[in-house]
């Protein structure tokens, strides 16, 4: 019985022509950046002070997303295997 080789990084995306791929990187880039910006401004407080939209509601979720965000990015940097060790 033999096993089959595993290429790293062939998924889905690998199929692509590498022109798409960098525009999908691209507008991945792009959308990631615009919600971190509407976090961060929910977090500020920026949209504080309107009762109708429940403002101290989002401050509380925003900060707790960003929290998660952040514990999430750190498990998975840490299962990665790094070069450096």
């Amino acid at each position: 019985m033999t096993t089959p080789s595993v290429t790293p990084g062939a998924g889905p995306a690998s199929s692509l022509p590498k022109p798409v791929r960098i525009v999908l990187r691209l507008l991945a880039a792009v959308a990631w950046t615009l919600l971190g910006l509407l976090a961060y401004c929910i977090c500020q407080g920026m949209f504080g002070g309107y009762q109708q939209i429940h403002s101290a509601l989002l401050t509380t979720l925003g900060m707790i997303a960003i929290a998660l965000i952040g514990g999430i990015t750190w498990i998975v940097d840490e299962r990665r295997p790094h070069d450096d060790e």
